[in-house]
């Protein structure tokens, strides 16, 4: 099986308008709307989905409130989509939607499902600026999601590297004992696409990352958050780990 890339995170929001209005705000393209439920979607043609958390077709989270309910995960063939369901199936109930889409839930309770990827990969923006007036843009439009954080217990760090590593052969970049474990699909390039953090020892999602074109785009897509009231939960800076550079805002739908 090759698992590529988040093809898709469904929230459960407690509001759900104030769910929908941050994403708009945070520059994702909005597909359909209609009442307790926003799809939006991306160049890469990963999409976001802001649900009711009131709606009892959303899969089960290890926390209440505002939250991700389920991370869809796009796999590139129908025959790495067979075999996920293979594979899971052999312990676990895995059901399948009309369209093909499996949901089922991993070892740590996290709804999770699969999916053909489509594939789509943004077109190449920036260049250089040498000699060039610079109008840097006034909001940013993200252009794909890179990976997303679950908090767990540290009880359960070998239990959640064991699941996606031996289950689902994604490969482990760097294993922190104190942080958590930073693991990539095995058919992405990224330094982690999946990482399992270890404070503040109990599980729930974290965070998602949504990749822009430039630092710029991350200082005036902030800037822009701020002048509509969202609140940053840190400051900008970059990681060590990865060396990803980042602006982390409060999502009202559940973690940052």
């Amino acid at each position: 099986m090759k698992i590529v890339r988040v093809e898709s995170l469904i929230y459960g929001a407690v509001d759900a308008d104030v769910g929908a209005r941050y994403f708009e705000d945070w520059g994702l393209q909005l597909k359909s709307r209609s009442a307790g439920n926003t799809e939006f979607t991306m160049p890469s043609g990963q999409t976001v989905l802001v649900k009711s958390a009131s709606d009892p077709a959303l899969p089960k989270a290890p926390i209440g409130g505002s939250t991700v309910r389920e991370v869809i995960w796009g796999v590139d063939t129908q025959a790495s989509l067979d075999a996920v369901r293979k594979e899971l199936g052999s312990d676990r109930e895995v059901t399948a939607d009309a369209d093909g889409t499996l949901h089922t839930y991993d070892d740590m309770g996290f709804g999770i499902g699969f999916r053909i990827s489509n594939g789509v990969a943004p077109s190449k923006t920036g260049g250089s600026r040498l000699n060039k007036p610079f109008d840097p843009p006034r909001k940013a439009s993200p252009q794909r999601m890179g990976h997303v954080v679950y908090n767990i217990k540290r009880d359960d760090q070998q239990k959640a590297a064991n699941f996606y590593t031996k289950r689902l052969q994604f490969r482990m970049t760097d294993h922190t004992g104190d942080l958590g474990d930073f693991m990539r699909c095995n058919g992405s390039n990224d330094h982690h696409n999946l990482f399992m953090l270890l404070p503040p020892n109990h599980a729930a999602f974290n965070h998602v990352a949504f990749e822009v074109r430039d630092f710029d785009e991350i200082v005036f897509g902030g800037k822009n958050m701020k002048s509509k009231g969202w609140k940053p939960y840190a400051p900008p800076g970059r990681h060590i780990l990865g060396s990803n550079l980042f602006w982390y805002f409060n999502n009202p739908s559940g973690g940052q």
